[in-house]
């Protein structure tokens, strides 16, 4: 061969390898770093959105088990154009969805599919298996295929007050947990509900109906909320109370382990909510409501602590007390009084006379100076929208029977359970006054990708109120409550609990003109190294001793062996 032939031959041979390395490198690309975005586009040219859901961050209970933010409804997509019994379909639809058949049936002579969202049909509507089932026919036929939707919030409803609901929009928290962290649980994106179709409007094999999850948010919440201790809590206030609030803390960290309000709603039907007499958007755990005889552990602690009374005090109750003019009754009236009674037993037989003639003793400066320092009469530092700052009486404008009417927790004073909680914390962990806490953690959602590391909100440092030795006192007075006193229902067999019952008159009358109540009972388990503060507040449940205190002890049995001592 001529050598310039030769020479032509190499040339081309090295052009043509250098174009297939540029070919065999850019298909090495396409297949190894952009295929799958390229393989995703295609697949969106196809893909119709049935519903979407702006991206929110999860929210998390302390052990990072999920409370809002990933859970499944069931939910119905149908496909018209494969649609066998149309009678069948079109009254499930209509019927569910509360739309005239007409409508429906005009709906179905179009391709295109559609979502029946869930939430509209109830779960065992979706047992198409079972011959009892309604819609049977209708789920089963080739056109209507059931699906899992995700939805943000919880079916079971557990901590709506404290995780709070999103505007319409879902893009923005209105109120708790939702409203408080916005700034870090918004995103900019929407995941989607897709439906993969041919050009009649049949769902593609092998891709049919998919969640396209979007964008993640900029960061997650954990709180310092125990799911099962919230569950445990919620379920036993269904089982008894109507209207009221329980807050379960830990004494020793200031966590808010739960926090429940009855009624409750469902953060996605907010609009039913607002129709609602009943206020179930009214968070009562951050409400302020008279205390009644609870405010006897603050007026016991003052004299304790000034050594103006001892547990061997002794008072003599006729069943009143008369100051400046004005008479206060015992409980005890009816019967004639409790007679001669110590210190000690005023606070496990709630004794109104003995309590009135101690916080004379004491006088209004010191009694509102600590119950300003237990933390009532301002708001907690949660931060929680709604929380509300209750009232305490201005000591210096204070007359005898205003004193005497704070002494038995009624006059110019309200409180919150979450208030009456971070109280009684300081009793049980030795006099530290700790502000709740309810976040543990911010959690970027993707670490890797993320500028924002992880940030940990750690309990702020406590501020000693009382002395140990008063603490130790207030502990035995509040263990006769619940041993001999107005509070034995809410006795715990193992380990003990002590606590206070609270009657606090409302100011409003029954449809017989007997005087309405509201009922506490605030305390702590075990006896030795307590670990659970407890705070049951029943509205208008007449007495703490039989309404509230049950619930007490029905939650710390429970919610004992769920938070160990070792945790």
């Amino acid at each position: 061969m001529p050598e310039k032939t030769s020479l032509r031959v190499c040339g081309l041979a090295r052009i043509f390898l250098v174009v297939f390395s540029v070919l065999v490198a850019r298909m090495a690309f396409v297949q190894l770093v952009i295929g799958e975005d390229l393989a995703e586009r295609c697949r969106d040219q196809r893909a119709l959105a049935l519903a979407t859901m702006p991206v929110r961050g999860a929210i998390y209970d302390r052990n990072m088990r999920v409370l809002a933010g990933d859970f499944k409804k069931p939910a119905v997509v149908v496909f018209p154009g494969s649609v066998k019994s149309l009678e069948s379909v079109a009254g499930m639809v209509a019927e569910v969805a509360g739309a005239p058949t007409g409508r429906v049936l005009s709906r179905l002579s179009s391709p295109a599919p559609f979502l029946v969202p869930a939430g509209i049909l109830s779960s065992p509507a979706f047992a198409a298996t079972s011959p009892a089932a309604p819609y049977t026919e209708a789920l089963r036929d080739p056109g209507v295929v059931v699906v899992e939707q995700p939805v943000r919030y919880d079916p079971e409803g557990i901590g709506a007050h404290v995780i709070g609901y999103v505007d319409p929009s879902g893009r923005h928290g209105m109120s708790g947990v939702e409203a408080l962290l916005d700034r870090y649980l918004s995103g900019e994106d929407e995941a989607k509900v897709a439906v993969f179709t041919d050009a009649k409007g049949a769902p593609l094999r092998g891709l049919g109906v998919r969640w396209l999850p979007g964008k993640p948010a900029r960061a997650g919440v954990r709180l310092t909320i125990d799911r099962d201790i919230q569950a445990l809590v919620e379920q036993v206030m269904d089982d008894t109370i109507k209207r009221g609030a329980v807050v379960v803390m830990d004494p020793r960290s200031g966590d808010v382990l739960a926090m429940a309000s009855r009624p409750t709603f469902r953060p996605d039907d907010i609009a039913t909510a607002m129709k609602d007499p009943a206020s179930p958007l009214v968070n009562r755990a951050l409400s302020a409501y008279p205390p009644g005889s609870v405010f006897k552990v603050v007026v016991a602690a003052a004299a304790l602590e000034a050594g103006t009374a001892s547990l061997r005090d002794t008072f003599h109750d006729a069943g009143y007390v008369d100051v400046g003019g004005v008479r206060f009754k015992c409980h005890s009236y009816e019967q004639g009084g409790h007679g001669d009674i110590t210190f000690l037993d005023a606070m496990a037989y709630s004794c109104n006379t003995a309590f009135i003639a101690t916080a004379l003793r004491v006088g209004a400066p010191r009694l509102v100076d600590l119950a300003q320092r237990l933390g009532l009469g301002a708001t907690t530092g949660i931060a929680l929208p709604g929380e509300q700052a209750g009232v305490l009486p201005d000591a210096r404008s204070m007359s005898l029977q205003d004193v005497a009417n704070l002494a038995i927790g009624q006059g110019r004073i309200t409180v919150t359970p979450l208030q009456v909680a971070v109280m009684m914390s300081a009793v049980a962990n030795g006099g530290l006054v700790r502000r709740p806490r309810l976040v543990m953690e911010i959690v970027p959602s993707d670490p890797s990708a993320s500028q924002m590391a992880a940030r940990t909100i750690r309990p702020e440092d406590p501020v000693r109120v009382l002395s140990e030795d008063t603490c130790h006192q207030l502990v035995f007075m509040l263990e006769t409550v619940t041993r001999w006193g107005t509070g034995t229902a809410a006795w715990v067999a193992e380990g003990g609990s002590c606590g206070k019952t609270g009657s606090a008159e409302t100011g409003k009358v029954d449809g017989t003109g007997s005087p309405l109540a509201h009922a506490w009972f605030a305390g702590f388990a075990p006896l030795s190294e307590p670990r659970l503060v407890i705070v049951v507040f029943v509205e208008e449940g007449m007495s703490g001793g039989k309404t509230a205190a049950p619930v007490f002890a029905r939650i710390a049995n429970g919610a004992l062996k769920l938070y160990p001592a070792a945790k």
